[in-house]
């Protein structure tokens, strides 16, 4: 207990130092000892400590070595006001089960925007028409839609030397093996006309990464006809 004593004394005085009536302790054991500690003022307002001092680093360590050699992790929570320094501890099993139920339930919010942002994109399928598609055609005669950075660039759209019109993947701003090719403007135009936000997000594919990422989409599509950075 008398380390404990000292531990909550250091606490006491720092935060006591910078006005705090609040505040925690957490502590994580790992490769070393991950220290931090947040005040609370009567405001509401946090603070935050960042360097820590070796004395109650030195303190830390004793405590852990002496009096919870088994922990993997505590916090002590710290009332002022009532002068009460609450200490609980948490053993290496229940740090790899909280590690698990954070791991799974992370994996479940992705899944859902995942969902989420499908269903939204899915609801964007009215077809581009034939006015729109005529016009991308058209300014295809002036150069490719296309991003041109390096790695993934997304999806574009070409007119090659033999005029005919690609659709497909980009890296480094050049298409990948594989581009869709269209012989002639008038079953290019036939094919982008029918084609909607939702057709032209890359939904179909296993790697949600490229789900409407840099995908040919009506704004992409208005900004190319107009000659503005697309």
């Amino acid at each position: 207990m008398f380390i404990q004593e000292q531990i909550n004394e250091f606490l006491r005085n720092k935060l006591y130092a910078a006005s705090c009536i609040s505040g925690r302790l957490e502590c994580q054991v790992t490769s070393g000892t991950l220290l931090t500690l947040r005040g609370q003022k009567a405001d509401g307002k946090n603070i935050f400590f960042w360097d820590l001092e070796m004395p109650l680093q030195r303190l830390i360590h004793q405590y852990l070595t002496l009096e919870a050699p088994q922990a993997a992790a505590f916090t002590i929570d710290i009332d002022l006001e009532q002068n009460n320094f609450v200490y609980r501890l948490t053993s290496p099993a229940e740090m790899k089960a909280m590690e698990k139920a954070n791991a799974l339930q992370e994996k479940a919010d992705t899944d859902q925007r995942l969902q989420d942002m499908k269903a939204a994109l899915l609801a964007n399928n009215t077809p581009y028409g034939q006015a729109l598609a005529t016009k991308v055609a058209q300014a295809l005669n002036r150069g490719a839609l296309m991003n041109s950075h390096r790695d993934y660039c997304g999806m574009g759209l070409e007119k090659n030397a033999k005029g005919q019109y690609l659709y497909g993947e980009v890296w480094d701003g050049g298409f990948t093996p594989g581009a869709r090719t269209f012989a002639d403007k008038a079953s290019f135009i036939q094919w982008l006309a029918v084609q909607s936000d939702a057709s032209m997000a890359n939904l179909q594919s296993q790697d949600t990464w490229v789900w409407n990422n840099q995908v040919i989409n009506r704004q992409r599509l208005e900004a190319f006809i107009q000659g503005l950075p697309s």
